[in-house]
């Protein structure tokens, strides 16, 4: 980002003011308290309260995210909404207020950019049964409506990015939101002058305030710690005539759950296997382990973690304790459902992708002799 993030936090403060014709009195509380500004604010254009640029965004892209956001904290959503709002209207319009060609009263209205697909208009292609179509151009009587859906869709805070608007939006791409993810946490933190939008929450739900915030767990006097609680499910050996070469651990409403590293060590992969789809569950019909971390031990030993739910919380290269969280437990890649298949192999030479099937050991008596079994109620 090439904006300083205050300024930008300024300019929303303003956009709130202007949306609520001039509040006198606003208070400036943009650190995500329950408090929030008078509800029920009728909210014009924008269009005379610009925003400066942000990144790639333009002004008029930011100004609108800004009036996105400020209608959110408006209606007291909760911050994780901002993101997902913005990350839709991002793959809708690309931030942008929309007209439509096929749309004859759209094209006398303010817009930024003209579309044609059906008669969709405005920041998040609103089609007619969302209102009028001078209604659907306001971007905060958009986001209000967006918002509206969004909060009678039952567990939509726990859901990932792309499965919460897609069930606002009803797309015919429904992966399609989730790409823009990371582009909406940073441009949220942005315009409310945050260094992180996990700092009000907002994060994805497997650790809406950050992984560091999920706390220590217990870490045997070896120095090994269970990467999840959860029951083996399925066990290490030959399965289909091939070697599962680790174990499967789950339980009910694993999903989002964090993985922990098992023991300190160096981060030596941090992939998605390319012939999966990663972002999204996967099924017995793809291979692979989807979104997977390895880490090195001391004396040639590695561990793997695979079918995170998105892009691990690590990096290659980086130093791990016991304990630290470098994922969170999902379904991607050949997977039956939301579990941690965890490995651990003996004697891997230096270097990534050293790691296979002739060095694999059972996991099962490994991390008993550790002191720390695998199972729920170690």
């Amino acid at each position: 980002m090439n904006r300083a993030p205050i300024a930008v936090g300024v300019a929303v403060v303003a956009v709130v003011a202007v949306l609520c014709g001039g509040m006198v009195g606003l208070p400036l509380m943009m650190f995500g308290q329950a408090s929030a500004e008078a509800a029920g604010c009728e909210v014009p254009s924008v269009a005379g309260s610009p925003v400066p640029g942000v990144g790639s965004w333009g002004s008029a892209e930011t100004t609108n995210a800004a009036a996105i956001v400020a209608v959110g904290r408006q209606r007291q959503v909760p911050a994780r909404g901002y993101v997902i709002a913005l990350a839709t209207a991002m793959q809708e319009s690309t931030l942008r207020n929309l007209a439509n060609a096929n749309v004859p009263e759209s094209l006398t209205l303010p817009h930024e950019g003209v579309g044609r697909d059906h008669d969709s208009v405005g920041l998040f292609q609103q089609r007619p049964g969302w209102g009028s179509v001078r209604e659907r151009m306001t971007p905060s009587y958009a986001a209000g409506k967006f918002y509206e859906a969004l909060v009678r869709v039952d567990g939509w805070e726990r859901m990932r990015l792309t499965d919460a608007a897609q069930a606002v939006q009803r797309s015919g791409l429904p992966e399609a939101y989730q790409k823009w993810e990371d582009d909406a946490e940073q441009l949220a933190a942005q315009v409310l002058g945050l260094p992180s939008i996990d700092d009000i929450g907002g994060g994805a739900p497997t650790a809406p305030c950050g992984a560091d915030d999920l706390g220590p767990v217990f870490v045997g006097p070896g120095g090994w710690v269970q990467p999840v609680r959860a029951k083996v499910v399925s066990p290490f050996g030959s399965r289909g005539g091939r070697l599962h070469a680790g174990v499967d651990l789950s339980k009910a409403g694993i999903r989002g759950d964090e993985i922990r590293a098992a023991a300190a060590g160096v981060v030596e992969q941090v992939k998605c296997d390319w012939y999966t789809t990663c972002d999204r569950d996967g099924n017995t019909r793809q291979r692979g382990c989807g979104w997977y971390v390895d880490i090195r031990h001391p004396g040639g030993t590695v561990t793997r973690y695979c079918h995170m739910i998105r892009r691990p919380e690590v990096s290659i290269g980086q130093q791990v304790t016991a304990g630290a969280v470098i994922g969170f437990v999902g379904s991607s890649g050949g997977s039956s459902g939301p579990h941690l298949h965890f490995e651990v192999h003996l004697k891997v030479r230096p270097g990534p992708f050293h790691a296979n099937s002739t060095n694999a050991v059972d996991p099962v008596p490994f991390m008993l002799q550790r002191g720390a079994p695998l199972g729920p109620a170690s």
